[in-house]
């Protein structure tokens, strides 16, 4: 399984998502376009994060 996969059906904090950037090495200045395009919201879906993050 990968962690994409692991992802599957999971929703995660804003907090969590935000963390999850930062472990990927997204620079502050890009947390903007994130939000841009997914929406600043309180929980998203993990798999929409990590399509975000390139998975």
């Amino acid at each position: 399984m990968t962690y994409f996969d692991s992802a599957e059906d999971l929703t995660i904090t804003k907090q969590r998502a935000l963390q999850e950037l930062a472990k990927h090495g997204v620079e502050a200045s890009d947390i903007n376009v994130f939000f841009s395009e997914l929406g600043e919201k309180e929980e998203y879906n993990a798999q929409d994060v990590l399509r975000w993050l390139g998975y």
